[in-house]
Order: C-alpha cells, then sequence, then structure tokens
C-alpha cells in the first residue's frame, strides 16, 4: 500500500502557504492539482513547491471544479504507482493530526473509503452548518440507511481501485456536487465507507469558491439526479438488504 495526498487548489496560494509546512511533515508524497487559477497564483504555487521535490504539480488550463481536479489527481497517482490518496483541502481548514487515524483505519481496511465527519467551533458560518443537515438528509434517502455521516467533508482518503471503479460505472459530478455524489454511488456500489470525527475550522481569512446561487442550484438539481437514481435502483436495494436481514438469522 502506497500513499500520497492529494490537494485541489484554485486561487488559494495565500492560504496553502500557511498549511504547506504541516503537509511536508507528514512525510508523503503530495499531488497539487491547480484548477485554472489566476497566472499570479500558478506563480506563487510554483514556488512554494520548487523545494519539495516529492511535491507534484498537475495544471488543468481552465477552471473545471474540485471534482474534476479529485479525479484527475487519482490518475497522476495511479501513474506514479500509488494505492491510496489523501485528500485535503488547500485552505487548511482540516486537521493534519487526525491524518494519522485515518491512514491507521486505512490500513487495517484497505478496501474502505474513510472520511472526516466534521465538528466545528464558533467560526463556522450558520449557513455552511445549516446547509451540511439538509445535504445529510437528502443523502440518507438517496442510499435508504444511515451509512453516511456527512456528505461535504473534503478530508477523506480513497483506495485508488475503488475510484476507478465508480469513475468507470457511474457519473460523478465535477464540481462542488462531487464529494456528496460519490459517498452515494459508493453506497449503491457496495463499498465500505467509514467515518473518522474531525475538527474543521474557518479560517478568518478563508477563501471560498462557493457560490450561494449557482452552487446551491447545482445540488439541488444533483438531489433531484440522486433521487432519480435511488428509485430505480429501488427493488434492487431492498432485494439486498432482505437478502442480507434473512442470511444473518
Amino acid at each position: 500500500m502506497k500513499y500520497c495526498i492529494i490537494i485541489p487548489h484554485y486561487n488559494h496560494h495565500d492560504l496553502f502557504e500557511k498549511f504547506l509546512p504541516e503537509l511536508v511533515k507528514l512525510g508523503l508524497p503530495c499531488i497539487v492539482v491547480d484548477d485554472g487559477s489566476e497566472p499570479s497564483s500558478v506563480d506563487a504555487l510554483k514556488a512554494l513547491l520548487s523545494p519539495y521535490p516529492d511535491f507534484h504539480l498537475v495544471q488543468h488550463q481552465a477552471n473545471r471544479g474540485k471534482g474534476a481536479s479529485v479525479v484527475s489527481g487519482c490518475y497522476y497517482a495511479s501513474a506514479l504507482g500509488f494505492t491510496h490518496v489523501l485528500q485535503l483541502d488547500a485552505d487548511g481548514q482540516h486537521n493534519i493530526a487526525d491524518v494519522d487515524a485515518m491512514l491507521s483505519y486505512s490500513n487495517a481496511h484497505p478496501d474502505t473509503i474513510i472520511s472526516g465527519q466534521p465538528y466545528f467551533d464558533e467560526t463556522v458560518p450558520l449557513v455552511r452548518k445549516y446547509g451540511r443537515k439538509i445535504t445529510d438528509f437528502w443523502v440518507a434517502i438517496e442510499t435508504l440507511s444511515f451509512r453516511v455521516k456527512d456528505g461535504l467533508c473534503g478530508f477523506r482518503v480513497y483506495p485508488l481501485s475503488k475510484i476507478n471503479h465508480l469513475v468507470d460505472h457511474y457519473y460523478l459530478g465535477p464540481r462542488m456536487d462531487f464529494d456528496p455524489e460519490l459517498l452515494v454511488k459508493a453506497v449503491w456500489a457496495n463499498i465500505e465507507v467509514h467515518f473518522i470525527p474531525t475538527k474543521v475550522i474557518y479560517h478568518e481569512n478563508t477563501v471560498s469558491h462557493f457560490h450561494y446561487l449557482r452552487d446551491n442550484l447545482m445540488l439541488i438539481r444533483l438531489h433531484v439526479r440522486l433521487m432519480f437514481g435511488m428509485l430505480i435502483r429501488l427493488p434492487a436495494i431492498i432485494y439486498k438488504r432482505l437478502q442480507g436481514l434473512f442470511s444473518s438469522k
């Protein structure tokens, strides 16, 4: 098992600079996927990464979205021979101290997708806090389960074999819809998912690329799409649940 880090980046170089020393301490190779940032941001990012030969930069010439960046990073990691990737956001809001717990669980359960289950302090915007609850409500309906404890956290460990399976067999949204859609479709594909509590901090100077109107409309379309997908799969889901119920007796 070989691990590396994947970081989607879009005009986050200032916060990434503060976050970088913590990443270096992890001792893992890192793939930073720049998603069509401004030229000045790309230049700053290249300067930050230049002292670290195990830090690789992959560039999108135009902005394609967070999900597309993660998929590009996974393809690049596969080409380099890695088996698992640790996904982190570029703005440093995730708690690096929890990486050890996630990697330890991954080593013991190599075929499991592992995600952070956030808890927040007073820095969290209320619209984000309650927006997560709405997403988690719909995800529970779309999976007919409570297996997904949080659909939006971008702090995850992916087995690349499972990501490749999902990319090959399912449509995954390329933007902010990627994180919840991937977990829903992992449940549909009977891939194990596991959640580890982690503290998330919204820094004072955090650069958010979440556009409230555009991205909320996109999430509405996502859940409509997933509801139709769930209804199509409903007979198979019920059959598998009943099969598991009777086989356990």
